[in-house]
């Protein structure tokens, strides 16, 4: 499984809403949010198989908005003798 960071940006308008779908779609806690302190994004590492199917862990109403990022990590031995 191949892994995404998901950044969903949303408007302070729609914020309410897009959390409570959230929520309704099952992904709720996964995301970390910026809104408390006035950046509406959501922020979330999204294991799935293709940028495509991260982004269903997005409501459908800003979704178009959103992106998946395919993100790795390094192990400390890899990156060695760079």
């Amino acid at each position: 499984m191949l892994q995404f960071l998901v950044v969903s940006p949303h408007t302070e308008e729609d914020c309410s809403k897009v959390v409570k779908l959230t929520l309704a779609i099952g992904y709720l806690t996964h995301f970390h949010w910026g809104c408390k302190v006035g950046d509406h994004t959501a922020y979330a590492i999204i294991e799935a198989e293709n940028e495509q199917e991260a982004l269903l862990s997005i409501p459908t109403v800003v979704r178009n908005k959103a992106k998946a990022i395919k993100v790795i990590q390094y192990d400390p031995k890899d990156v060695q003798g760079w």
